[in-house]
């Protein structure tokens, strides 16, 4: 038994000689990490293109030698087709230097029916009335996309925003239903910026009848 033991700390002591990956909680890494996020973020936001936002950090991986390696996944997605196609980035920041030391990116394809059964997953409900008296700017922001890209009258107003979803990723997302005065469902993308606290709609969407 004391040989065993012996033997897995040894390869515990390897593994971390050999300077292996752990995972990281994400909103543990933002939370200690935020000067080294505004970094990459920006460099993200270059390489995506102004047709793309932030959409997920999907892992967050460290790696500890002379400083700390991470190894990130985060996905991108597309303003105007948020549901067909994104980009996502795979990368390894260096704390000591701020250097993204390699970066690789790929475009990914969303399957219609997988993304219809899951596109609500990890998605927290919020009381629609209070977020409307916590920001009473939104309905302002959703109706200066929602006017020209749907090609609605000038008059056109929100009669109710029926429900508003939240997820956090760097910064908050939310989702916001509404019924405008044409009498049918919208759906509009906000993303709220965690360091400026800025809110930018980046999707609106006429919401199909289940």
């Amino acid at each position: 038994m004391y040989k065993q033991y012996l033997f897995v700390c040894l390869l515990l002591a390897l593994a971390v000689c050999e300077g292996g990956y752990q995972n990281v909680k994400i909103k543990e890494f933002m939370s200690q990490n935020n000067e080294i996020f505004t970094h990459i973020n920006e460099i993200l936001d270059d390489e995506a293109g102004p047709e793309y936002f932030l959409w997920k950090i999907e892992s967050v991986q460290q790696q500890i030698v002379s400083g700390i390696n991470y190894k990130m996944v985060v996905d991108y997605q597309k303003k105007d087709d948020p549901n067909q196609l994104s980009q996502q980035f795979n990368l390894r920041p260096w704390t000591n230097t701020r250097k993204v030391t390699s970066m690789e990116s790929k475009n990914l394809r969303v399957d219609n029916k997988k993304s219809s059964n899951f596109k609500y997953h990890g998605w927290v409900d919020l009381d629609a009335q209070q977020f409307n008296t916590k920001y009473p700017q939104i309905q302002t922001l959703l109706l200066s996309k929602l006017i020209p890209k749907f090609d609605l009258e000038d008059n056109t107003s929100i009669m109710e925003i029926q429900s508003v979803k939240e997820q956090f990723i760097a910064g908050k997302t939310y989702l916001i239903f509404v019924q405008l005065s044409d009498g049918k469902k919208y759906k509009g993308t906000l993303y709220e910026n965690p360091w400026s606290k800025k809110m930018e709609v980046v999707t609106v969407e006429l919401e199909e009848e289940e």
